[in-house]
């Protein structure tokens, strides 16, 4: 009973820990669901890049600067990043297919792969997760990048985003607007909570 008390503990801590690095506005909600689970830290920086393939599935790789408040909430994370990889597919899948209550698509993960380097107080984390229901065909026709009411960053965070799209395609809208557009790059550059953007393109 006590093992399996800990692994639903465990499990539930992991799924704050997938959350804060691919649904900041879901952590939110996380952080209050499992307060009594959650470390004190603070996102100092994220670094998200998108890359959109033809076939419409998404790389998505983030690079997380964390700041710990003591060394037992520091290793309380890097026990939590350490989970093998293959768990956290799993539990982005999970997270996936709650999302799919919201926002009606069909979304799969492929691959997940994350390093994790720490260095008291100040963890660093780098994901990158392939998957499709991201990028689709919407009514339209068109090809469509959005996650509606999903948030890339919290507040007081600093978080750039670039989202790289296939060369060929035509951007035919972007919501909001971005700090560049340079060849095939979209890039953003922002502090505070930042929302998935929407971006509509054409392909020849």
């Amino acid at each position: 009973m006590a093992n399996d008390q800990k692994q639903k503990r465990g499990n539930s801590f992991n799924f704050i820990i997938i959350t804060l690095i691919f649904f900041a506005g879901l952590a939110i909600f996380q952080f209050f669901m499992y307060r009594n689970l959650q470390p004190q830290f603070q996102v100092i920086t994220r670094d998200i890049t998108f890359t959109i393939y033809d076939d419409l599935s998404v790389d998505f790789a983030t690079k997380v600067e964390i700041l710990t408040e003591n060394e037992r909430d520091y290793n309380t994370l890097v026990e939590g990043f350490n989970t093998p990889d293959e768990e956290k597919l799993s539990l982005f899948q999970q997270s996936l297919d709650n999302l799919k209550e919201q926002i009606p698509r069909d979304f799969v993960v492929l691959s997940y792969e994350s390093t994790v380097n720490s260095n008291s107080p100040l963890i660093y984390v780098d994901e990158t997760v392939k998957l499709e229901g991201l990028v689709y065909r919407n009514n339209k026709g068109n090809i469509e990048f959005s996650l509606p009411g999903q948030f890339l960053s919290d507040q007081n965070e600093q978080v750039t985003v670039n989202i790289h799209y296939p060369y060929g395609w035509e951007v035919l809208s972007v919501n909001p607007t971005p700090t560049y557009i340079e060849q095939n790059v979209i890039g953003y550059s922002y502090t505070g909570a930042f929302g998935y953007p929407t971006i509509e393109f054409k392909s020849e």
